[in-house]
């Protein structure tokens, strides 16, 4: 479990690391996403990234938002190309074929338009988890 866990965080990191400075993850209570998340999925995903828009001492407006959990996998799999990349010489074909991996899992991760998100809706600051905002 131990593991999972190590590995969860990760993974975390990451992600965090490929973010835009202004986006941040934000992590809801499950019964608030099972009220606000567009998701066509039997579970409903809690942690999200996107952008405060606008805020209020009692509520943030969180928009352009996305499930972390699927982008979480790409940011790994980014990662790990990106050694792969560093590992193999310029002019070979090995070479070649992980920049394209690399630039294809780059962008199903800046086209999130398929992935569960929030509505673009007020927040409630009293309801919310972790909020983690990428240090530049």
């Amino acid at each position: 479990r131990g593991l999972l866990n190590e590995q969860q965080t990760r993974k975390l990191w990451q992600l965090l690391g490929l973010l835009d400075p202004e986006e941040c993850l934000l992590q809801l209570p499950e019964w608030l996403a099972e009220k606000k998340v567009e998701s066509k999925n039997r579970t409903t995903p809690t942690i999200f990234v996107g952008y405060i828009s606008r805020e209020t001492e009692d509520a943030i407006l969180f928009e352009s938002s996305a499930a972390a959990r699927p982008l979480m996998g790409l940011a790994h799999q980014m990662h790990s190309l990106e050694k792969g990349i560093e590992r193999t010489e310029d002019d070979t074909d090995r070479h070649k074929q992980l920049e394209d991996q690399f630039r294809e899992h780059e962008r199903k991760f800046d086209d999130r338009d398929d992935l569960p998100s929030l509505s673009d809706e007020w927040l409630p600051r009293s309801q919310l988890g972790t909020i983690v905002r990428r240090c530049t």
